[in-house]
């Protein structure tokens, strides 16, 4: 059906790196009512999974959406993102903005925890961001906002690793 348009991110392309489930998916759902012109679902997957597939941002433009595969944890990732948007999108409008809501949970007392499984969660939220951000340093966006929690400040038990990759972007 027809969507209102807002006013705040007319004519702008978005890139959301953990775009395609949760928080990336509200997110695109409300870019596009406010007006953007597209946004780039970024994720590990690169697909949305079929429990979440309801939760696309509906739009008359098939356009609008796109999905691309990519661990923003990896700075090369991060890099090809960017310099490989899709020339139809560039054609349609300048980038305007990155949402970082990339995360994994992995919960895990303290003393169960291992490297691997801090880094497991750690990487796709902390790493994640430095790596969005130097990626797209150059670029003239309009917004680059990188999605944190309160589990920074207040994580429950057994939420350390997650609590500190969300620290680390406050």
């Amino acid at each position: 059906g027809e969507r209102t348009r807002g006013r705040g991110h007319s004519g702008g392309v978005h890139v959301l790196s953990g775009g395609t489930s949760g928080l990336g998916l509200l997110n695109a759902t409300w870019l596009l009512d406010e007006g953007a012109a597209a946004v780039v679902l970024a994720s590990r997957r690169g697909e949305v999974l079929a429990a979440d597939r309801g939760k696309l941002p509906p739009t008359d433009d098939a356009a609008a959406v796109s999905l691309a595969r990519c661990d923003v944890a990896e700075p090369a990732d991060a890099s090809r993102l960017f310099a490989g948007l899709p020339a139809d999108l560039a054609a349609r409008a300048p980038l305007a903005g990155v949402w970082h809501a990339a995360g994994v949970l992995a919960d895990g007392l303290v003393r169960s925890q291992t490297a691997a499984s801090v880094r497991r969660v750690y990487a796709p939220k902390a790493c994640g961001a430095w790596a969005v951000q130097a990626a797209s340093a150059a670029l003239p966006l309009h917004a680059c906002t990188l999605y944190s929690s309160v589990a920074a400040l207040l994580g429950g038990a057994g939420q350390a690793n997650y609590s500190a990759a969300n620290s680390c972007l406050d």
